[in-house]
């Protein structure tokens, strides 16, 4: 809003209106006191004032105003001086002279507004940054009538050259303009319409165009420079693109399960995002620049060509290629022979060592962005990175298939000893008496305990190694399968337990818990195993016995690894571990309580729950 001066007062319309009456009720007042003085000369001359005020303030009414108040003058002057004819001459010559005043007043102030707004709107069409145009309506050639500096800036060209011109010259975008012409035929004005001038040395400028129709076939048009819009714009789509890239490629190369697919995958993302039509990684063996493995994707005729080239301006690029070296070359002159005309070749470094290298190349001679570029030495050591995580995740594999094989043979052949010795073990003890008898039985249970852990390991491993993958098991069998391994034991089953989610190593868990009763509750031991269902989707198996219980002290700690209740009787304390991760494999869970409760030397009872097996 502009700011007003001190001296500057502005009145409302309706207090205009309300001093134009009093203006003229005064005058009246004066006027008919001056004829009964007879100053009829004079008294006549006081109405312009009013008759001013309201052809000031209101042009079309002012008018009107003066016709009335010269016809009530001429109706007074009837009335006072009839039949004086100068008299009536005068006041109808007075009359004509107030409209004419109003007249010149009206015209004073219509000019004057009109030259302050012709002055206004100058001063907005020369000084506006924007390029204004006014050019002849229906006009395919679009002439033009008259331009702004702004205009001029557009095209560059002067705003005098202009006038005349076809913008047709300079708006070469046929669909833009079919598009302005049916908007301001429907319309009779459009806006926003984004569209592309061309200035006089060739230049593309994107700008965006309004524009409404004018009195006497004219149309007026504005145009604003997007360029700085546009290029940034650009921009935001590059770095879109950037982080779309290396979201993708990272996400990748952390997915991926070998060097091969996760080499295809990224090369896949890459030629395409740098519009080449060949992409490559090779991978120096450890300890030399030798290739130990290559990847390719695309057009696999670009590498031979360039690798069979006798070119000597291609001799560093294959030095790089093979050396693990940062390049970026455009050759600019095709060669007459086929071969690679742009391309790039990022060193592949995880750490201080260069594990690699990966290279694009292209026969379209377009070289490679700066932001393209710096992505590529960004991704480069992402890249390094999984390839390395990936070749130690290889080796890793194999030491651990390794492992197995030697813990598989390990195993086999102690167990083959152990039969062995077992075998002989009982033979000798039959053939013993006394001292030397009671010495063989121990050595026999010196070869079960080594028989014992042995299993165990093996459980162990089979854990680590199987997938979590169950199955519905008939409960039942299991417990009836490892109560046959304790012939001698006298055991309680009362069969109910139904089919549980579970695998194959589900009955390690009963063969532990029925081997610590018989082994720390001795040959009299007594076992209960029993089972109920406190909900449909639960299984809940209780193992008690006679022996001689756990310590309440230790009864928070058996079940952890090499934890066991008596130093004396235990082997390695891997039994009731083994049986609590099984059970959590399986979705279970397993708890120890006294068999008499507050009693603990009365035996001991561990209460599992299994999910139930639809």
């Amino acid at each position: 809003m502009p700011l007003m001066s001190r001296s500057e007062v502005v009145l409302s319309p309706r207090m205009q209106v309300f001093l134009v009456i009093i203006a003229t009720l005064l005058v009246g007042i004066g006027y008919v006191t001056g004829t009964i003085l007879g100053l009829s000369a004079i008294t006549p001359l006081l109405f312009y004032f009013p008759i001013i005020l309201a052809a000031y303030w209101f042009p079309r009414q002012g008018v009107l105003f003066a016709v009335g108040i010269g016809i009530a003058e001429v109706f007074f002057v009837y009335l006072y001086h009839y039949p004086s004819l100068p008299d009536i001459t005068f006041a109808v010559t007075t009359a004509s002279f107030y409209v004419l005043v109003a007249i010149a007043v009206v015209i004073s102030s219509l000019s004057s507004g009109l030259k302050d707004r012709e002055a206004r709107y100058r001063g907005i069409f020369s000084s506006s940054e924007a390029a204004i145009f006014l050019v002849q309506n229906g006009d395919s050639e679009m002439r033009i009538e008259e331009v702004n500096p702004g205009g001029g800036t557009l095209l560059g060209c002067h705003p005098a050259d202009l006038r005349g011109e076809s913008l047709a010259l300079f708006w070469r975008d046929d669909l833009a303009r079919q598009t302005l012409f049916e908007s301001l035929k429907k319309d009779g004005s459009i806006s926003q319409l984004e569209s592309t001038m061309t200035r006089e040395n060739g230049e593309s400028v994107p700008v965006l165009i309004s524009g409404s129709l004018l009195p006497g076939r004219m149309m007026v048009l504005t145009m604003i420079d997007i360029s700085a819009r546009k290029a940034h714009e650009q921009e935001m789509e590059a770095r879109n693109q950037q982080l779309s890239i290396i979201n993708r490629v990272i996400a990748q190369a952390s997915a991926a399960t070998s060097v091969e697919d996760m080499g295809r995958g990224v090369l896949a993302n890459l030629t395409g995002y740098l519009g080449c039509e060949y992409g490559g990684i090779t991978l120096f063996r450890e300890g030399s620049s030798r290739p130990a493995a290559k990847v390719d994707y695309g057009d696999c005729s670009l590498y031979q060509s360039l690798m069979d080239s006798d070119d000597e301006s291609l001799a560093r690029v294959k030095g790089a290629i093979t050396g693990g070296k940062f390049l970026v070359w455009n050759r600019g002159s095709p060669l007459q022979c086929r071969s690679p005309e742009t391309g790039i070749v990022v060193p592949l470094q995880s750490g201080d060592e260069t594990i690699g290298v990966m290279y694009f190349l292209s026969w379209s001679g377009r070289p490679s962005s700066k932001d393209q570029q710096q992505t590529l030495e960004s991704l480069s050591r992402e890249i390094a990175t999984a390839v390395t995580r990936l070749l130690l995740s290889q080796r890793v594999s194999e030491t651990n298939q390794q492992v197995n094989l030697y813990l598989d043979i390990l195993m086999h052949d102690i167990n083959n000893a152990n039969l062995a010795s077992l075998w002989y073990g009982d033979l000798l003890q039959d053939m013993l008496s006394g001292e030397s008898r009671e010495i063989a039985g121990k050595m026999i249970e010196g070869i079960k305990k080594s028989r014992d852990i042995i299993r165990n390991l093996e459980t162990i491993r089979k854990i680590q190694v199987r997938k979590n993958e169950l199955k519905a098991v008939s409960l039942d069998d299991a417990i009836r399968k490892e109560m046959r391994l304790f012939p001698e034991a006298h055991i309680e089953f009362r069969e109910n337990a139904g089919r549980v989610w579970g695998d194959d190593l589900i009955g390690e868990i009963f063969n532990n818990l029925l081997g610590n009763s018989v082994k720390f509750g001795g040959r009299g031991v007594r076992i209960f195993i029993s089972s109920t269902t406190p909900d449909p989707e639960t299984v809940l198996v209780e193992v008690s016995d006679t022996g001689p219980g756990i310590p309440d002290d230790l009864k928070s700690v058996i079940f952890r690894r090499f934890s066991y209740a008596n130093r004396q009787n235990a082997g390695k304390g891997l039994g009731l571990y083994i049986v609590k991760t099984l059970l959590e494999r399986y979705g279970g869970t397993i708890s120890v309580t006294d068999r008499v409760p507050g009693d603990h030397t009365q035996g001991v009872s561990f209460r599992m729950t299994f999910r139930k097996a639809s």
